[in-house]
C-alpha cells in the first residue's frame, strides 16, 4: 500500500494525474495510453492504471468490466460526455438515487474514496475512445520498470 502511495504521490508531482482540462478537441490528452494490436492489453500512465483496478472491483459489477452499462447501470462512457470533473466527484459523494438503480455515496468508502482522480482518468481515457475494453498495464516510469 505504501508503493502505491508513493507512486501516486510522484505521479501527481510530475504531472501524470489526469485533471488538466483541455483546450480543444485536437488538444492532447492530459494522459498516457499505449496500445499494440494483439498485445492482449494496453499500457496507460499510473492514474489509467490505478482507476482501472479500482473500477473494476468496486464498480465493474454493475457498469460492466469496460464502463459500458448494464441492464441497471448507466454507460459511463457516454453518462461522462459533457461532464466536468467536479460534478463527477460530486455524483461520487452524494451516490445516485434513481428508479432503476441506486448507487450508493462512496466519499466514505475507503476503497474508493481516495481514487477519485485515477477512477476519473480511467473513464476519461474510455470515454474518449483511447483506452478500449480490456485489461490494463502500467508504463513503465522512465528510468524504472513497470511498478
Amino acid at each position: 500500500m505504501h508503493k502505491v502511495r508513493w507512486l501516486i504521490a510522484f505521479c501527481a508531482a510530475f504531472g501524470c494525474l489526469a485533471g488538466a482540462a483541455q483546450s480543444s478537441q485536437d488538444a492532447a490528452p492530459p494522459y498516457r495510453v499505449e496500445c499494440e494490436p494483439d498485445a492482449g492489453a494496453c499500457r496507460a500512465d499510473l492514474a489509467i492504471y490505478i482507476g482501472w483496478r479500482v473500477f473494476q472491483t468496486q464498480c465493474a459489477s454493475c457498469h460492466a468490466a469496460d464502463a459500458r452499462g448494464s441492464s441497471y447501470a448507466p454507460d459511463l462512457t457516454e453518462r461522462l460526455r459533457g461532464m466536468e470533473q467536479r460534478a463527477f466527484f460530486a455524483a461520487l459523494d452524494r451516490g445516485y438515487l434513481g428508479q432503476r438503480s441506486t448507487m450508493p455515496p462512496r466519499g466514505r468508502d475507503p476503497n474508493v474514496a481516495p481514487y477519485y482522480e485515477e477512477l476519473w482518468a480511467f473513464l476519461a481515457a474510455r470515454r474518449d475512445g483511447r483506452l478500449p475494453a480490456g485489461r490494463v498495464e502500467p508504463l513503465a516510469i522512465e528510468g524504472r520498470g513497470a511498478p
